[in-house]
């Protein structure tokens, strides 16, 4: 699928208007609607807060607009959100679920336990495990989706054909893994999972079908050897 995230961004601090404007640019990775626009960070954070235990979740400069437009799917246990949004900073506490964000504009700075490690649009995803973190971004458009540790350990076996050891699946799914979205391996296993979000939300339409409903659990599994194999080319 295509995404235009050409746009040039504003300033930070741009009036509220012309962050409308460059969000408005911003093309989802699922969903034909425009999404849902949020102007209340406090409130969002409390929404967020129901997967990942947000500790800061803010405008990155005080005087800052926030405003941030998304699409969010449920997918069997999965909570799945295409988002674009203005500056912002967040912090987290160890949590259950890891993450997988792909970015279409901008980048992410994330920092575990004294280290920086980035996502980048065209350049590279990020995979995180459930500890504490800190984010920074600027203008950003991505997808972003919970993992379980250990049903992801389990599909990184089965994907690689028992080349990669359970035992070991499970200790690479406790640390960041950078994933180079340049290699033609991972490109295409992006659209092919982007096509079953699609899929999945023109069928039964943003927040709506059930989590359980076959095609929501095709896309989780697809979510999940998606990500499996993602993480095989990146350690393998």
């Amino acid at each position: 699928m295509g995404i235009s995230v050409a746009a040039a961004a504003p300033a930070p601090d741009a009036p509220l208007h012309q962050q409308m404007d460059w969000l408005g640019t911003q093309t989802l990775a699922f969903g034909s609607e425009p999404g849902e626009l949020r102007f209340d960070s406090d409130a969002l954070a409390e929404e967020i807060g129901l997967t990942v235990k947000l500790i800061c979740f803010e405008a990155r400069q005080i005087s800052q607009p926030f405003a941030h437009r998304a699409h969010c799917l449920l997918a069997g246990r999965m909570a799945i959100s295409a988002a674009t949004y203005v500056p912002l900073v967040a912090s987290t506490s160890d949590h259950s679920d890891s993450t997988l964000e792909i970015p279409y504009f901008g980048s992410t700075r994330f920092r575990i336990e004294g280290k920086d490690w980035f996502d980048r649009a065209g350049q590279q995803a990020i995979y995180l495990p459930g500890q504490s973190f800190s984010v920074e971004t600027g203008h950003f458009n991505g997808l972003l989706f919970n993992l379980n540790p250990q049903r992801l350990a389990t599909t990184i076996s089965e994907v690689s054909r028992h080349r990669v050891p359970l035992e070991l699946a499970e200790r690479w799914v406790q640390r960041p893994v950078a994933i180079n979205l340049a290699d033609p391996r991972v490109r295409h296993l992006q659209r092919h999972l982007e096509s079953g979000l699609q899929n999945l939300a023109l069928l039964h339409g943003i927040g709506s079908g059930h989590p359980d409903a076959p095609l929501a659990l095709g896309v989780e599994t697809l979510a999940y050897r998606s990500s499996a194999r993602m993480i095989v080319i990146a350690l393998g």
